[in-house]
């Protein structure tokens, strides 16, 4: 009855949402648009909006989780496409874009970076080490716009094998944030960070580091302030800093010229942080081994104040609604490696309750023949909170992209 019931109350949904679509420009949703199949999880009940581009062997894929993959106001979807099943082989992944007024997909070409998605003003912008920063605008996806060239600063580190992990900008746009990773002509390895101006190529050099500092991340209000993570903190140089401090070396602010370790005090262990939306706080994934429960942590800023957000044992990454009333996040629910099993969940801060937004999938790949596609679920808000777009892997060696309307989690968690 429970899963008759979310099916009819889905099937309103959509004939309320096609009346009004006219209303909203012509803009589709999810739920009645021909690029998009509803799909119902057989043991929570949730409904969720597949992508259905290419063969259904295909690989459908979000954006890393710190960059919304939908605009505002629902049009635009950025996804990433792989052909092909990955246990029989697959194509070279693409950055795709999906038009829900127009109902098409175009090809934005092969996937070197995660970009910015501007999503109240609809384009992106990504750069290569080769090439430059360019922009799309989705409005004429098929014309990218050069911005700037890499300047010498940065090609005179060596050769550059990252501009930035997933690109963040401030807040007028004309500056992106990098944590470079470059080796030099002897072999050694550098670390810097700073700020490009893509109107002119300009480069203001914030630091370096020795460690492999990386997930840069502007703080969403502050231009001057970013996170960034100590990505190999189990490493000897952080096993050392460790030693010496008693702290866990993962999260770090960063300003030009300085750099500041943030804690995690209630676990001293830390992974895939995130800022609020409102540049407010941070939360992260806290587990481990000490006898401390595993779960989503939360920082604010202002106070200091470290809180539990979503009480969800081995949660791997978490994203927070713009209100901070909800948590959405994956997990691995027994040992994890790139293509084990997920599953996806919702909590409710106002209630301390949760479901799954899709249930336990078994795993994409073996253990011993990992995926190469970082398949991990990477759950996140979009369009102020209404969606949340997860990647789902199947066990016969592909994903699909998810979209989920929140209202009913909401209504499943009260």
């Amino acid at each position: 009855m429970k899963h008759l019931s979310n099916l009819l109350t889905a099937v309103a949904c959509t004939m309320v949402l096609a009346a009004s679509c006219q209303s909203n420009g012509g803009i589709k949703s999810p739920e009645n648009s021909s690029l998009f199949e509803m799909v119902t999880d057989p043991e929570s009940g949730v409904v969720s909006y597949a992508l259905k581009y290419g063969e259904p062997d295909d690989n459908r894929q979000s954006l890393y989780f710190v960059t919304k993959s939908m605009t505002e106001d629902g049009r635009f979807l950025v996804f990433q496409y792989t052909s092909g099943n990955e246990k029989k082989g697959v194509g070279q992944r693409h950055l795709m874009l999906a038009d829900l007024k127009l109902d098409q997909v175009f090809d934005l070409g092969p996937m070197r970076m995660t970009p910015f998605i501007e999503t109240k003003q609809d384009y992106l912008v990504y750069g290569t080490p080769e090439d430059g920063f360019f922009k799309v605008n989705f409005q004429t996806p098929d014309k990218a716009e050069k911005l700037c060239d890499i300047p010498e600063e940065i090609k005179s580190l060596g050769q550059v094998r990252r501009l930035a992990t997933h690109l963040t900008m401030t807040s007028d746009r004309t500056k992106a944030f990098l944590d470079i990773e470059a080796k030099t002509p002897e072999g050694k390895n550098r670390y810097v960070q700073g700020l490009l101006d893509v109107t002119n190529g300009e480069w203001e050099f914030w630091g370096e580091t020795e460690w492999n500092c990386n997930h840069g991340q502007l703080c969403p209000t502050d231009d001057s302030l970013a996170m960034c993570a100590w990505e190999s903190a189990w490493s000897d140089l952080g096993k050392a800093y460790q030693e010496e401090t008693g702290w866990y070396p993962r999260m770090w602010l960063v300003r030009k010229g300085s750099k500041e370790l943030i804690p995690a005090e209630a676990r001293n262990f830390a992974s895939h942080e995130i800022w609020d939306d409102d540049g407010k706080g941070i939360s992260w994934c806290g587990h481990g081994t000490m006898d401390v429960e595993d779960c989503v942590y939360h920082l604010d800023l202002a106070t200091g104040k470290q809180e539990a957000w979503a009480k969800v044992p081995g949660a791997r990454h978490n994203y927070c609604s713009p209100d901070g009333k909800y948590v959405v996040l994956d997990q691995a629910p027994e040992t994890w490696w790139r293509g084990c099993k997920w599953r996806v969940a919702f909590w409710n801060r106002e209630t301390e309750k949760y479901v799954w937004i899709y249930s336990t999938r078994d795993a994409l790949m073996p253990r011993d023949h990992q995926s190469v596609l970082h398949p991990d679920p990477h759950p996140h808000f979009v369009m102020n909170g209404r969606y949340v777009i997860s990647t789902a892997n199947n066990a016969d060696g592909h994903m699909d992209l998810l979209i989920t309307p929140v209202d009913q989690l909401i209504e499943m968690t009260k």
